[in-house]
């Protein structure tokens, strides 16, 4: 048992009224945080949540926990803190991501069950929205940069005078436009496979929420559809759209037209996945956490996609010599 895993031993020992037995590590995310798995034998399995302070800002955690549970969202409880601040102590979503799922039999039907989830967190998550930062304009284009910094530099080494040849000020613009133009909700902001748990009963819940802000309706569905981790193919993901679509026009949601809407995924999808590129490119280079950069090649085929119908995006993809 390494260090760590005595520590926080040491720290559930210490907590009267359960009896741990064996602590083993889970998959770490994107970010500093580490998950352990441990079991009482009486209680059943819980999640520890190394969240050091220095690096990660569980303020915000503990917030947007706190609000997401005044509407009833299906997240992890906590149980108890260190005094540290570091150690959490949370319940046990599952075993299971919606990512495992995939290429099974009842995929399409846990899908429609995530965008159910989404649209109610949308819905009850209205009055919440003053009190979660604003996905403005300068986060929405400073996201699009660390595709510039972390991709274009770092992964594929061009130098600071190519890149200032290329003209991302275009579709940074109408990327940004576009999206602070749309409804605002409640935004997760990593809304997708690998963040959706699925219990042993087919419960499903969600993780790594922290981030949420106000923010573009179609944000959270470009996640769950035009996944970094799975493909959906074409015809399968226009049905779930609209599937989702047609919840929100029902609840007084939105009033575009459907054509209007899809644009409106699209564009957003173009500014996620500029964003996640720049970050799968960061986590290689800066954090060396190197698996993150096979999903750049997804990723890339999203774009490459649009490319088609957007001629701005054409242009870049082209000058990068990635079209």
């Amino acid at each position: 048992m390494n260090n760590l895993s005595e520590e926080i031993s040491k720290w559930l020992s210490s907590l009267e009224d359960y009896s741990f037995s064996g602590i083993q590590q889970i998959n770490s995310d994107a970010s500093f945080r580490k998950y352990f798995r441990v079991i009482d034998d009486r209680m059943g399995s819980f999640i520890v949540m190394d969240s050091d302070p220095s690096l990660e800002n569980n303020e915000k955690f503990l917030d947007v926990s706190d609000l997401l549970k005044q509407i009833s969202m299906p997240i992890p409880n906590i149980y108890h803190i260190d005094d540290s601040g570091r150690y959490f102590l949370i319940s046990d979503l599952g075993k299971k991501t919606l990512f495992d799922y995939r290429g099974e039999s009842h995929f399409s039907s846990l899908y429609d069950q995530a965008i159910e989830l989404l649209v109610s967190m949308q819905i009850n998550g209205a009055s919440l929205k003053s009190q979660l930062p604003d996905y403005d304009d300068a986060l929405l284009y400073s996201e699009m940069e660390l595709f510039k910094e972390w991709f274009c530099f770092h992964e594929l080494g061009l130098s600071v005078q190519e890149i200032e040849k290329v003209d991302f000020d275009l579709l940074f613009m109408q990327l940004t436009q576009r999206a602070s133009n749309q409804e605002k909700v409640l935004v997760h902001r990593d809304y997708h496979s690998r963040n959706i748990m699925i219990s042993d009963k087919d419960e499903m819940g969600f993780v790594d929420f922290q981030d949420a802000v106000s923010g573009p309706i179609t944000y959270d569905i470009v996640s769950l559809l035009r996944d970094c981790y799975i493909k959906i193919e074409p015809d399968q993901m226009h049905n779930m759209l609209r599937f989702y679509y047609d919840h929100l026009i029902k609840n007084d949601m939105t009033n575009k037209p459907l054509n209007e809407f899809i644009m409106d995924f699209d564009l957003m999808g173009i500014q996620r996945h500029l964003k996640a590129i720049g970050i799968f490119s960061r986590l290689k280079h800066r954090d060396k956490k190197n698996n993150y950069i096979n999903d750049i090649p997804l990723t890339m085929d999203y774009l490459k996609h649009l490319s088609n119908q957007y001629e701005s995006l054409e242009d870049i993809l082209i000058q990068l010599k990635l079209q």
